[in-house]
């Protein structure tokens, strides 16, 4: 799924929230854009949060993908968004991500189940208007960006236990984005939050 829409999308900036096997298809994915499409020059920021999983993947990663992976040690940081709480790698680089794929950090504690929120810690500060990416297993993201934007905009296949989104750039954090008018009560009384959805 990530490889479908990286051929399809080339972003230049790909950021991997959990580092692993994935690793290694992104960069080839990235090598083999690169030999094929003049002028790109693709990149994969590959965030771990475990230390001894860090060190691990950075020193059997294969020689050919090194020019095109940058694996950074990023300790999981809570992160606040609206009334959803998640986590995030601490340290993501300044970078203009147009692809993210969301497998990490862990996103349970002591207070229970929460959510991968680095694809919403990336709209600080990217340039893209719509952001694509995938979520390989972590139901809790997908439901956030389903009850943000609507279920069409991160398709949950089951069988996959995988979401493709394709998401607009929105600064959640200003007040101007959130008010009461934001819900929608159906007939059946439940309450659907509308603010960001595709109509």
């Amino acid at each position: 799924m990530s490889v479908k829409r990286i051929l399809k999308h080339h972003p230049e900036e790909i950021l991997e929230s959990g580092t692993g096997s994935s690793t290694m298809v992104l960069a080839a994915t990235v090598q083999k854009l690169k030999k094929e499409t003049p002028g790109y020059n693709g990149r994969v920021t590959s965030m771990e949060s475990v230390a001894a999983w860090h060190e691990i993947a950075s020193n059997n990663l294969p020689d050919q993908y090194r020019d095109h992976v940058e694996i950074i040690l990023g300790p999981r940081k809570k992160f606040e968004m609206g009334f959803f709480r998640g986590y995030v790698h601490s340290n993501i680089p300044k970078r203009n991500y147009g692809f993210v794929l969301l497998d990490a950090p862990a996103f349970d504690d002591e207070h229970g189940l929460s959510f991968c929120a680095d694809v919403f810690k990336v709209m600080d500060f990217v340039n893209h208007s719509t952001i694509h990416g995938v979520v390989d297993g972590r139901a809790s993201s997908v439901f956030v960006l389903q009850t943000l934007y609507g279920p069409s905009a991160a398709r949950y296949y089951h069988s996959l236990f995988a979401a493709s989104f394709s998401i607009p750039k929105i600064d959640f954090r200003d007040p101007k984005n959130n008010t009461p008018k934001d819900w929608f009560c159906t007939p059946f009384g439940r309450l659907v939050y509308r603010k960001f959805r595709r109509l």
